[in-house]
């Protein structure tokens, strides 16, 4: 039998928010829009892991909720957790209370609920203060239902959600209209027509790369290549020595595959997995998204796929391929950026571009999340057998380079200290040998290490037993923490950095894809790099590519990600960046990549991604307003035109010989997980 306490709903305590009914099963709450929340006052006194309850935002777009926990004398939470909710769509919510440890920052999906991420500090259970259920920040106040919450031991058996239809027949949102929503298959077949055209770049001066012919910098590899020009602007350059900024989208691949597990019935229409015709669009697997993960079942239909199947039959493909080599080339794009799909590696490729090699080295036991043992032979051997991956691309001229990996997970702790967590986790793992061996070295007694740090161990072998957070608890010995932390960094980037450049002299390595620039201690090894890689969702790219530069990195810079979207069409949920319309899309564009581009290490920006994402979430629950082209294969033309306007200019602005655009897009707070 499951442990199970009542979570009483008219005891909650509003902050910044309006009890509108309330009885002891539920409530109904209007949170405010800067981030409101009530206090749920019974989980302080409570030891059981999971808090679980139904909630319904009544709302017409998603509300990204917040789980705060606060600690005495904080005005800020310590940690929380951030999920997505569709709306007018009762969910059962679980939180897993354990995870306040911080030892993930992603969670599999349960049955209705988008996706659900945990940021902040390692926090104790008992050091929490209150813990709050609100909403994110948001550009108007949140109303909500709350009902049937309690605490458990165990997870709910069963995750109820609605019959409610909210996808139509083209995958679409249901509830809503707006201009260019597909209506029939008809008006489907005449929008996807009218993209067909000629693979060609609109601008003269382009040759066939992307690059610029009226700009050669240096004599063509065959590759691309890296160039520090006089003015110290560094630059890309084309496999025949041409100045070339990288510009495209990542994700470029016939739409955009959704998460249909426990959707199914809210879909107006779905085929049969054996369909003759359609079976190829569902994807049914299982997955380890991290290797601390439990592996989790998905089950997947692309309703872009479909569409275009609809339309052309058995010819969908290369009519997918001949719409998009339209829609891209003729306004500008000249790269496919990280996750390409558009006729890569087969003898067919227009558009250059970039891809992350698969398989990054992990080992057994893991330092902290996704950090490995990289002192190990494991982890040498690993990256070995990793590098062999790009065998099959060496000789490839319209791949541009590889990222080593996507957003390192430990990278999202503010101001983590890797060496911290060697002493903190009790294996016997080489990276606490080498500490310990890196400490004999410095100190020779132990007398000495404890006059610097202020601490009383008895051996060095002391390090050997776990050790909570020993920056904190021995000041003293944080420049002795952060200088092997710093150490470990860089061996986790040259161990596989050397590996793969063994393996392919021809491609630049194009670096980690780091989630943010904060940390002066993650920019350490960029000298394996040939390009250092950011993902950076700012409307203005330039205070990280400041950052980066200003922590003595002496490398071209490339923006692996950015975007942002609008409530206008079609979607209920803007991602990572917001806009009030398309207008204000096309205004972030153009001020996002010509900033890029006028700043002397920038080198590429590369929009994520191509396709919007599915209503319902993909499958780890984004689902944002964010591509280029909708589920019907339709390209936002605000977006387009500001896209060719800025291709235009691109190398003028690069070079210093153009300002760059400088109108600020409207902004709204993010509705984003």
């Amino acid at each position: 039998m499951s442990l199970i306490e009542t979570i009483c709903l008219d005891q909650i305590i509003p902050r910044d928010a309006v009890v509108q009914e309330q009885e002891p099963g539920g409530c109904t709450v209007v949170l405010g829009a800067s981030g409101g929340g009530v206090t749920l006052p019974q989980i302080k006194h409570s030891s059981l892991r999971y808090l679980i309850g139904d909630v319904e935002v009544l709302e017409d777009h998603c509300a990204a909720m917040m789980f705060r926990c606060f600690v005495p004398g904080k005005q800020e939470e310590r940690l929380f957790f951030r999920f997505g909710l569709l709306p007018r769509f009762k969910t059962r919510i679980c939180l897993d209370l354990s995870l306040l440890d911080n030892r993930t920052i992603y969670t599999n999906r349960t049955p209705g609920l988008l996706k659900l991420v945990v940021h902040g500090q390692r926090t104790e259970r008992c050091q929490v203060e209150r813990f709050e259920l609100g909403v994110k920040s948001t550009f108007h106040d949140v109303r909500i239902r709350m009902e049937n919450f309690y605490l458990s031991d165990t997870e709910p058996e069963t995750y109820p959600t609605p019959d409610r239809k909210l996808v139509d027949e083209f995958g679409q949102w249901k509830d809503r209209s707006w201009p260019g929503k597909i209506s029939s298959l008809d008006e489907l077949r005449k929008t996807m027509d009218r993209n067909l055209g000629p693979a060609a770049y609109p601008f003269p001066s382009w040759n066939r790369w992307g690059g610029d012919s009226g700009r050669k910098l240096k004599d063509g590899t065959g590759f691309f290549s890296t160039f520090k020009s006089p003015d110290g602007r560094w630059h890309l350059t084309d496999p025949d020595g041409c100045d070339y900024f990288s510009l495209g989208p990542c994700g470029t691949r016939a739409g955009e595959e959704g998460r249909i597990d426990a959707f199914e019935k809210n879909c107006d229409w779905l085929p049969e997995k054996e369909d003759p015709v359609y079976g190829e669009c569902f994807r049914e697997d299982t997955m380890r998204r991290s290797a601390y993960m439990e592996p989790e079942h998905f089950r997947m239909f692309n309703f872009c796929a479909a569409n275009l199947k609809k339309v052309y039959g058995s010819a969908w493909k290369e009519k997918w391929e001949e719409i998009s080599h339209h829609i891209l080339m003729s306004n500008g794009i000249n790269s496919q950026g990280n996750f390409p799909g558009l006729c890569v590696n087969d003898g067919r490729t227009k558009i250059p571009y970039v891809r992350e090699l698969r398989g990054f080295p992990s080992t057994k036991t893991l330092i902290f999340r996704d950090f490995p043992d990289v002192l190990s032979e494991e982890y040498a051997e690993n990256s070995r057998i990793y590098a062999k991956g790009l065998e099959e691309w060496r000789d490839d001229p319209w791949l541009i380079g590889y990222f080593l990996r996507n957003e390192p997970e430990f990278n999202f702790v503010e101001n983590l200290k890797i060496a911290d967590e060697v002493l903190r986790n009790p294996a016997d793992t080489c990276c606490r040998r080498g500490l310990i061996r890196f400490l004999r070295e410095k100190y020779g007694h132990i007398n000495a290490l404890n006059n610097s740090w202020g601490s009383s161990f008895d051996s060095f072998d002391a390090f050997r037993d776990p050790i909570g957070k020993c920056s904190e608890e021995y000041p003293g010995s944080f420049g002795d923490i952060r200088e092997y932390s710093r150490f470990l960094v860089r061996e986790y980037i040259r161990i596989p950095s050397e590996a793969c450049r063994k393996e392919d002299q021809n491609h630049l390595n194009l670096g980690l894809r780091w989630s943010k620039a904060d940390n002066p201690d993650m920019m350490v090894g960029w000298e394996y790099f040939d390009v250092f890689s950011i993902n950076c969702y700012d409307f203005d790219p330039s205070a990280d590519m400041d950052f980066v530069k200003n922590a003595g990195v002496d490398l071209p810079i490339l923006l692996g990600e950015y975007h942002c979207g609008a409530l206008d069409r079609g979607l209920p949920a803007t991602g990572l960046k917001g806009v009030k319309d398309q207008t204000e899309r096309a205004r972030m564009w153009r001020y996002y990549v010509e900033h890029a581009a006028a700043h002397p290490y920038g080198v590429g920006a590369h929009w994520f991604q191509y396709n919007d994402q599915f209503c319902l979430g993909r499958f780890d629950g984004e689902n944002y307003q964010i591509g280029m082209v909708d589920v019907c294969m339709q390209p936002y033309p605000e977006l387009m035109e500001a896209v060719k306007k800025s291709s235009e200019v691109l190398y003028a602005v690069k070079n210093g010989e153009q300002e760059p655009f400088n109108e600020e897009p409207v902004s709204i707070p993010m509705i984003g997980y």
